[in-house]
């Protein structure tokens, strides 16, 4: 049994491959990054492939350091020793980011989802993205430094934000928690200054992605809503894709409208948002406390603040009940620290959910605690990282003559 880092899954791939070789080996990385160790014979079956042409892409990956021989596993058919391949641990690390309102992790992993070093830093987002990113550059450095690596060891970097997210563009659009971020391209700074290809999206996507891939395909479509500085969905369909619709702005559920508080003011400049009745700064402000002190007397019990907790709960269900009626999702995810610390979001979610979703969405739905934590975003994001590297297009760079003008995603 491995960590919560180690146990999560990688994507497959359809396996549509001829003609595009890096399709193909996409596929076949895939198969062997989510697996222990996987034998050719079982890539031969899995893809329909020829056993030669196999052999080919498996070459490749083996020569640009993708995968590694793992030597010989149980008898095949025939009575041979199978050769087993393993993605390769010593090819390079991931570097992950996930920033909040005040304060940012980043860690580095392996391929095969080992975490080599991380830490967390206190800054405020409203310092600005330039400081900001520069100081999450400093601690990636220092990361790879204390490690023996230096930045040409960097196969990707993901980067989770909490605000809306182009992740084409790879930029902040008009986030509310973030001012100062709309429009400046993060995935640019990073690439100018590590050199390696760069992924951006919003901070609950990627906690969705994470609890995705920890159930290795089970359970989907997933929603998760989280309750924190903000109100944010994520939602990963039955194939296993995070939904970003057309323009990354799919599942932003804090700023559905709600009738409770039709004046209450969001930060976004609209009245009535979800987030402006169910952030836990929203909570807090209405109790006149802290974030701090809201948490700690959610803990402690006092009926004032269960009273509100469990009202803007029912709120939060409502909400919820009508996205179960349109997408009909397998499971619910609840995270969030007013979450993590009491049953009482849980609770009074399941209670609405279940009374106002018509009875086929609900008949095999369930709703659940993160199983993640705080993990979930960093987990998320080490496998967006890993599957950035594995994806056709990572593959064609990581495996470019050393004359190709290919430049990193982000450039």
């Amino acid at each position: 049994m491995g960590s919560l880092w180690t146990e999560v899954g990688i994507l497959l791939e359809e396996q549509s491959l001829a003609p595009d070789a890096h399709a193909a080996r996409s596929v076949i990385a895939r198969l062997i990054a989510d697996g222990t160790q996987v034998s050719r014979s079982l890539l031969v079956r899995a893809t329909g492939l020829a056993r030669s042409t196999v052999d080919k892409h498996l070459e490749v990956l083996l020569d640009a350091g993708l995968i590694e021989d793992a030597g010989f596993g149980k008898q095949d058919a025939r009575g041979r020793p199978a050769q087993m391949f393993q993605v390769s641990a010593g090819k390079g690390v991931v570097l992950v980011a996930e920033v909040s309102t005040r304060t940012s992790r980043v860690a580095l992993t392996t391929l095969d989802k080992e975490v080599v070093g991380r830490r967390e830093l206190r800054i405020d987002v409203e310092t600005g993205p330039e400081v900001l990113l520069a100081a999450l550059v400093e601690q990636f450095l220092a990361l790879l430094e204390e490690n023996g690596l230096t930045k040409e060891d960097a196969l990707a970097i993901s980067v989770g934000l909490p605000g809306p997210v182009d992740s084409h563009l790879g930029m902040a659009v008009r986030p509310p928690l973030m001012p100062g971020w709309d429009g400046f391209g993060v995935c640019r700074f990073l690439a100018e200054r590590l050199g390696c290809d760069v992924v951006v999206d919003n901070d609950v996507n990627l906690m969705t992605l994470g609890e995705a891939r920890a159930l290795k395909g089970a359970h989907l479509p997933l929603l998760l809503v989280h309750i924190g500085p903000g109100v944010g969905g994520g939602f990963v369909g039955e194939n296993g894709r995070l939904l970003h619709g057309a323009d990354g702005a799919a599942a932003d559920i804090g700023h559905i409208r709600v009738p409770e508080l039709p004046d209450a003011l969001c930060r976004c400049g609209n009245r009535g948002c979800l987030e402006a009745i169910a952030s836990t700064g929203a909570i807090a402000a209405r109790l006149n406390v802290s974030e701090d002190d809201l948490l700690a007397s959610v803990i402690r019990g006092e009926a004032n603040t269960v009273s509100v907790v469990r009202e803007v709960a029912i709120v939060v269900g409502r909400v919820i009940a009508d996205l179960v009626n349109f997408c009909n999702p397998a499971r619910i995810v609840l995270s969030g620290p007013i979450v993590q610390c009491t049953e009482e979001v849980l609770a009074q979610v399941r209670s609405v959910v279940y009374q106002q979703s018509r009875p086929l969405a609900t008949r095999n739905l369930s709703l659940v605690h993160s199983s993640l934590g705080d993990e979930a975003g960093l987990i998320g994001g080490m496998v967006s990282a890993i599957e950035q590297v594995l994806s056709p297009r990572g593959i064609a760079y990581h495996t470019r003559p050393r004359d190709s003008p290919m430049l990193p995603l982000g450039l």
